[in-house]
This record gives C-alpha cells, structure tokens and sequence, in this order.
C-alpha cells in the first residue's frame, strides 16, 4: 500500500502548488480507501504549517478545495468512533488523537490565513472569503470541544480563548450572520459564524449532563438545525435571556450573574429554541419518525424521544435557574442514604409515613393499638398484618437495602452537595428526583439533581436542591369502584400499593407560588393532563382535585399544583 500511495502521488508533492495541482491531487485520491484519504490530506495539511509557506490567496483556494476534499473521509472516520462503543481501547486512543489532531491542524492552518498579509489588490478577494475561513475554524474547534466532552474532560481554555477571539473578529468584520454553505457536501444548507459559535456553546452548557457518546452527536446534529434559532445579543434584557458568555474569560456558556454585564459579555435566551423541542416531542409522541422531522435516520424514535425529554428538562432548568439565586454553601462531612426513581421513593417516604402516623396514634391511645385490640377481639390473637403495620420499623430492617451510600460535602438552605464515584452511579442526570436521609432513624426527604461537574475518570461532583423534608406518599385513582377496590387490595401490600398493577401513585408537597401557599403533586408524567380530577387517597383521608399549571417537569415526573374539589 505505502508503494502505491507513493507512485500515485510521486508527481505532486504538495498540492498547495496551485488550484490546478490540487484539483487533479483531489481526483487521485479517489483510487485509495477513505481512511487513507483523510491521511493524505492531513499530511499536506501539516505539511504546509511545518514548511512556514507563505499563505498567500490561491493556497487559500487549495485549503478550501482540500478541507472539501476531506469531509467524506473525515465523516466517516469520526462515525466509526461515534458508532463503536465496543473497540479495543488501543483502536479508540488511535482514533481520537487522529481526528482531534487534524481538527486541530485546520485551526492552525486556517489562522495562518486569518493573519495574512496580501497585496492590495487581492484584499477584497480575502475579504469575502474570510466568513467561510472563520466558520470552519469555529466548526473544527468545536469538533475538538465536542471529543473532549466523549471522555468527559473539560475543554482546554485555549480553545474557548481562540473561539472567542474568532467569533469576535467576524463581528468587526460584519460578517457574524451572514449565510452560506459550510462544505458541498451539505449541499443547501447554510449557516454563518454565529450559528458554528453558538453550537458550540449549546454543546458545551450540556457537557456535565452525563450523556453518552451517541447521545452528544445526535444532539450536536440537531443543534446544527437548532443553532438558527439563536441570536446573540451585546445588551442584556431581564426575562429574555438566560445564558451568557464572556469573550475574554477562558470559559463558555454560564449563568447570568449581576456583574455579567457590558462589553465583553454575549447574551442569548432559549424560548424559541424551547418552542422547537417541544413541538419536536408532540410529533414523536403521536407517531412522527425522527428522519421525517429532521432528527437524522440513526437515532431510534424512542431514544430521540427520551433524549428529546432530557433537553426539554435540562433547559426548563436553565430558564427556571436564570432567575433563581442560589444560598450560601457551608462545608460539612456527612454520609447519606440515597435512593432514585417516583416509584421507589414513594414506597419508602410511604413507610416513613406509616411509622409518624403509629407513633402519633400510640402517644394519644396510651400505647394502646386499636387494631390489636379488634384481632384479639375477631381472632383471638393478633394477626400478622397488624404486626406488620404496628412495626413499619422492622419492615426497613428486614427489606433488602435499595439505597446508595454519598459522602455530602457541602450543604446550604436550598440544597446539598454531593461527590461520588461515577462507575457506581451511571444512572446520575442533572433532573433526576431522588430522595436522601442522613441516619437509618431519619426520615426521607426529597430532592432532585440540578448540576454534575466531573472532577476525576472517576468522580462526579453532583448538586443536588432540596424540594421537601416531609413529603406525603398518596394513591390517585380515576374511578370511584376502581378505587375502592384497590383500597381493599392495598391493605394486602407492604408498601402499600405501590406494587399493584395499575395503581397510581404521587407525592404531596406543600408549596409556595409567588409567596402563596400551594398544594402540590409530584406525579408520573404519564398520568398527568392539564385540567384532569383525581381521587387523592392520603392514608384514611380521601380527596376530590383538579390538576393545575405545570411547576417544573423531568424526564418520567412532572410536578403540578393541584386545586381541592371536595372531601369525601
């Protein structure tokens, strides 16, 4: 192979020799493989910057002609990484430094121009040139920020202090927003220095959000489309916007603080971007496939629609967050019990609600149990339910531990901070509800995760806000038969009903909106409608309610007010 290469390009050592040269160089390509191809070129590439030619307009024209040239093979060198989870960590290494390491090369040859000097007479020729120069410098940096994000590493500050300076550049040449094709082989699709930056930095606000490698692509694809639906903007407006980036910090997106104001800071609001994801969501769900709505051919429905659920959270969150400050953080060193998913933590706060409501009704009875007194009555001796419900203790013990073990580091009067290990807890999402409890005798109270920053290969700092401290498990039932029939089949289960087919179940939780007080429900997406009645069984207390405004929502639970019809 290495003597054929050398015969078919012996000719021609560099096609930087003229746009003819590198035209007919580009058309011997086609008689090797594509692997060898993206090489090739790379080998130009570098070998133009490690020879110090002079960058002069038509080796320009080259550059442009060869970085076309090199799509294809570059695509698909980058989709055999994307699309191999399983490759030997020799053939993943060997892959990731060849496609950061020419994505890298294009920056430097690009900036080569971006810096030149030329006669007079070719400067307008440069001129209208320059937006497509800058765009692919953009695109190419953000090719290398996106690979860091595969392995979870954060972005080398070089690339954001040269991204910025790039994007900046196009605004002093006008030419921030202007469309055009990026490569032929997107055939029509446009796009402008703004659009390449702001992806970008779309990317890079999603980076700690635990996604794997196939679930960043397809959204670095869609936010490819979705881009366009962003502006940026140098003056800062309360409610309209919601992250912003400093162009001379070393650092992407953020959240808008006070002092984040004036030059150099950008802003830019998600609503619109909001409005697509959520129209995008309603067609999946009745039916729609991703490649007839512009989401590519290989992402499955269902998983577009789980990730699609995802972003929908994160950046509810990021418009919710835009608004909301955070506490004062305080150090500690705690160990807390942690559990996850509605189902689950409403089968242990259910418990822990069990035990208030017997240890109440021992103290005013004398410690003296009604149901006992009943069983020996009927029975002659008590029965073994109502040991069960006399000890919910002893149910803890005896069930099989379910939780995970965090060591709490921080903690504030919103919230707590939490580092743990990231091979023992893949299932971390910034949205997720769990529940924790800081002793075996303590109660569960209930929380969701609103940020992940990887520290180490394997540490995750996680963030987690408190939402109550004495939730209230309960039961919601739509018919009044199927109701009192599962009320009778409850007795029979150990948490309840939580392990019954069929059966709806939710947290109460007191609330305030606008400094009210509210009640409220968190409820399993699925069982949520604007406007719908259910029967809310909270122990022996039976409550007719109309679901309200949605409060904030995550990928399977949705938090809602609730308004009290009657009590039964």
């Amino acid at each position: 192979m290495r003597n054929f290469l050398t015969t078919i390009f012996s000719k021609d050592k560099s096609p930087f020799a003229s746009v003819k040269a590198a035209t007919s160089w580009c058309k011997r390509l086609q008689e090797i493989d594509t692997q060898s191809q993206q090489l090739k070129i790379h080998q130009a590439v570098a070998a133009f910057i490690n020879e110090q030619r002079v960058a002069s307009l038509e080796s320009l024209h080259v550059l442009l002609l060869l970085d076309d040239a090199a799509q294809l093979s570059y695509e698909a060198v980058c989709y055999q990484y994307i699309s191999n989870p399983r490759m030997s960590k020799d053939i993943e290494i060997k892959l990731w430094k060849q496609i950061t390491q020419f994505a890298a090369d294009m920056v430097v040859i690009y900036q080569c121009f971006v810096q030149a000097e030329v006669d007079g007479g070719k400067k307008a020729e440069l001129a209208l040139l320059m937006p497509k120069v800058l765009a692919r410098s953009l695109h190419y940096l953000s090719i290398q920020a996106k690979w860091h994000y595969f392995k979870f590493e954060k972005v080398p500050p070089k690339l954001w202090i040269l991204s910025h300076q790039l994007y900046r550049l196009s605004e002093i040449e006008g030419c921030d927003s202007n469309p055009f094709p990026l490569y032929n082989l997107h055939g029509k699709e446009v796009t402008s220095c703004a659009d390449e930056y702001i992806q970008m930095l779309m990317l890079g606000s999603l980076s700690s959000n635990n996604l794997s490698v196939r679930q960043i692509d397809w959204v670095d694809q869609w936010l490819n489309q979705w881009s366009k639906l962003i502006q940026l903007s140098r003056k800062f407006q309360e409610g309209r916007y919601h992250f912003c980036v400093n162009l001379q910090a070393p650092e992407g997106a953020q959240k808008i603080q006070p002092d984040c104001e004036g030059e150099p800071f950008r802003y830019w609001g998600l609503h619109d971007l909001m409005q697509e994801v959520t129209d995008l969501l309603r067609r999946l769900e009745t039916g729609s496939l991703p490649r007839d709505i512009g989401m590519g051919k290989d992402c499955p429905a269902p998983l577009a629609l789980e990730l699609l659920k995802h972003l929908d959270m994160f950046w509810s969150l990021s418009i919710r967050n835009s608004v909301v400050q955070r506490s004062e953080r305080k150090k500690v060193a705690k160990i807390a019990d942690i559990i996850s998913g509605l189902d689950c933590i409403v089968g242990h706060i259910r418990l822990d609600n069990d035990k208030f409501m017997r240890k109440s009704a021992t103290d005013e009875r004398g410690h003296v149990d009604y149901d006992e007194i009943m069983d020996m009555r009927l029975y002659g001796f008590v029965s073994t339910r109502t040991k069960e419900k006399v000890s919910p203790a002893k149910q803890i013990e005896n069930k099989q531990n379910d939780w995970f073990v965090w060591s709490i580091e921080n903690e504030s009067a919103g919230g707590y901070g939490a580092v743990v290990q990231f091979s023992e807890n893949e299932w971390v999402r910034p949205g997720l509800l769990l529940a924790n409890r800081l002793g075996r005798n303590e109660n569960w109270q209930l929380g969701v995760i609103r940020r992940l920053n990887r520290l180490a290969d394997d540490e995750v700092y996680v963030g987690i806000q408190s939402l109550a401290v004495a939730p209230v498990a309960v039961n919601l039932y739509m018919e009044k038969e199927e109701r009192k029939e599962r009320i009778s089949l409850a007795e029979e289960s150990t948490f309840g009903v939580s392990d019954l087919p069929n059966v709806r179940t939710a947290l109460y939780l007191p609330h305030q909106v606008d400094a009210k007080n509210v009640n409220t429900l968190i409820l399993h997406s699925a069982d949520y409608g604007g406007n719908k009645i259910y029967r809310v069984q909270a122990r022996e207390r039976i409550f007719m309610v109309r679901l309200g405004s949605v409060i904030e929502k995550g990928i399977d639970w949705i938090w809602v007010t609730v308004f009290v019809l009657s009590q039964e």
